[in-house]
């Protein structure tokens, strides 16, 4: 029971320091795995319906399929869900740095989901080797999460963009334990 109650905090204190970011983060949350909803239809939105499919590292064909990653996930029982905003780039490089945290507080299987295309460089070097592989995660939905169902399952409010001037939310995950 000791043990349960520290791991409790040690997951607040995760939540508390991506708050604390100077990164856009709006909320942070322990939740359970459980929550992620993993569905095949997902990817096919990425395969037919997005211009990044094939040209980045994290996108699919090169992220885990949503078989792999419902095997991942057996693999954890909770996570941080992350709600940001733009820029993307700053909103990866939180997500990692918060990654990195959860290593450094013992939960070394900690990793990070990140929300969309990788953002890290302009153009993707497919052919050859990754230009930032310490910070470059796939997005939750090139893994066949369903974020607007995950999110929703979580408490937060999530709807689609109508026009460009709505204000984006941005959603990730730091798997945990």
């Amino acid at each position: 029971m000791a043990k349960k109650e520290k791991s409790n905090k040690g997951y607040d204190a995760l939540c508390k320091t991506a708050m604390e970011q100077e990164y856009g983060v709006t909320e942070a949350k322990v939740v359970s795995v459980d929550s992620i909803v993993v569905e095949p239809w997902v990817q096919m939105k990425c395969r037919f319906g997005c211009p990044r499919h094939e040209k980045s590292r994290t996108c699919p064909p090169f992220s885990p399929d949503y078989k792999e990653t419902k095997r991942i996930l057996e693999c954890y029982k909770t996570a941080i869900l992350v709600e940001g905003e733009p820029p993307a780039k700053n909103f990866t490089e939180m997500l990692v740095k918060l990654e990195h945290k959860a290593t450094l507080d013992g939960y070394y299987k900690a990793f990070a989901l990140d929300a969309g295309p990788c953002s890290l460089c302009k153009e993707c070097n497919i052919d050859g080797k990754c230009r930032f592989p310490a910070k470059a995660r796939p997005s939750m939905e090139s893994c066949g999460i369903d974020v607007f169902k995950t999110v929703r399952n979580n408490g937060f409010e999530v709807e689609f963009l109508q026009h460009k001037k709505q204000y984006v939310k941005y959603f990730g995950l730091v798997l945990v334990e």
